[in-house]
């Protein structure tokens, strides 16, 4: 099976476009001189400080410090602590958040839990006092299915009166949201990694990491553990093929070799003999995919099954998709949002989820990245004068700099791409352990 000829153009057109400067376009932010490290790669779009140069190869990735949370006029631990279902929450002109969530098979696994945290949080924000007295309400509409259904969708919200929004985790889709709301409300995409997403002079933001940023620190993670030598896995396209081009640019940039590059179809794929048996002719250090985490799993049953034993490494891909529900993944790694350390936000959020509804957060990573959003957006409406208006709040938020939110601390530096820590896991014993935190 092997590199098909798609995946080839499209290695192909990307190393062209990384010669001629092409991918650089989108960039929004550049390392500065404490950001260099020993060796220095290529810049893509998303790079941000602390992810666009690598360690080099014979130094330990360090636990990167956190920095200070500046003071915020939003009290996030005591609403993380307050009653839901109080007797008497506060009541007024509220702070209006739409949710544009992909509830479909490829965008539910992020916008589920992130829709149901967004109301949970709405319903602890009224508990506590409100933003300082203002009360916030949040209304979800389902913008999966066609471009115009997509469209009527946002347009039910927009008519709700928003103030601003929370957007759903592929492009695609992103990009339909946008398309409705011309520049003229803030958008947050709570758990989209796509950078050409950020972009403040069409107040639309990320709240996690990019892909280029997660494809690096992937690299940079394997190579720092003395893995040398690499396959991946792609799909051509957005997140599933830009993943794995850039860990693959990235990790022979500084020095890994990567094998070869085999396709898979999302969700759909549940056969890798013919990649397994070329494989195992001449196995690698480590395998790395932006594919569903039971794809990953049927892929390792099927190399084992061949007596191949290497090292899995996986995309915030992971929990998005259920990994820690799964068998067959004990000492898969992932790059992901959050690491869930006893007495830390992204617990408290879960536990409170889990008293509401009885059960916890099925992607608690992702649900915590909603709680950045609301971070955010409290910053950005204390310092537009605490009005309701839309476009100063989104003009705002460019200019958010370390606000403490639940994965940690988020700044935008002018940019629509958050700085923000970025957390490796090993699964042991079926939980998340910390192998890394970068910077």
């Amino acid at each position: 099976m092997g590199t098909t000829n798609a995946t080839r153009r499209m290695r192909r057109l990307f190393a062209a476009l990384l010669t001629a400067g092409l991918i650089g376009a989108a960039c929004s932010s550049s390392p500065t001189d404490s950001d260099s490290a020993a060796v220095t790669t290529s810049t893509l779009p998303g790079d941000a400080v602390g992810t666009s140069s690598m360690v080099d190869a014979e130094d330990e990735v360090e636990t990167a410090p956190v920095p200070a949370a500046n003071p915020s006029r939003w009290d996030l631990d005591a609403t993380l602590a307050a009653d839901p279902d109080c007797t008497s929450p506060i009541s007024g002109d509220p702070l209006r958040i739409g949710y544009a969530a992909d509830l479909s098979e490829f965008g539910g696994p992020a916008d589920r839990p992130s829709s149901q945290a967004a109301i949970h949080l709405a319903k602890l924000i009224n508990c506590s006092g409100g933003f300082e007295g203002r009360p916030v309400e949040v209304v979800v509409a389902d913008v999966s299915g066609t471009a115009v259904e997509t469209r009527e969708a946002v347009l039910g919200l927009l008519a709700q009166d928003v103030h601003v929004l929370l957007g759903p985790p592929f492009p695609d889709m992103g990009f339909r949201v946008l398309q409705v709301t011309d520049g003229q409300i803030p958008v947050l995409f709570t758990g989209s990694t796509e950078p050409a997403l950020g972009d403040a002079t069409a107040l639309s933001y990320l709240v996690a990491f990019n892909d280029t940023q997660g494809a690096t620190v992937a690299a940079q993670f394997a190579l720092s553990r003395g893995w040398r030598r690499a396959v991946t896995f792609s799909s051509p396209g957005p997140y599933f093929g830009y993943n794995s081009l850039v860990f693959a640019d990235r990790f022979e940039s500084n020095g890994g070799d990567v094998l070869g590059d085999y396709d898979f179809i999302p969700f759909e794929t549940d056969d890798f003999s013919a990649a397994a048996l070329q494989i195992a002719l001449d196995p690698p250090d480590v395998i790395y995919s932006p594919m569903f985490t039971f794809q990953m799993a049927i892929l390792r049953r099927q190399l084992e099954d061949l007596g191949v034993e290497v090292a899995y490494l996986q995309s915030d891909v992971f929990e998005a998709t259920g990994g820690y529900t799964l068998t067959g993944v004990e000492g898969f790694f992932h790059v992901t949002h959050a690491f869930p350390a006893d007495g830390s936000r992204i617990n408290a959020l879960n536990d409170s989820l889990t008293v509401a509804s009885g059960v916890p957060s099925e992607a608690p990573s992702f649900a915590a990245l909603t709680g950045d959003a609301f971070a955010v957006i409290a910053e950005a409406y204390f310092a537009s004068g605490s009005e309701l208006d839309p476009v100063a709040i989104g003009q705002a938020i460019a200019d958010v700099e370390n606000v403490g939110g639940v994965t940690g601390t988020i700044s935008y530096n002018g940019s629509g791409l958050p700085s923000k820590t970025i957390y490796v896991h090993e699964v042991v014993n079926g939980q998340p352990t910390l192998a890394s935190t970068i910077g």
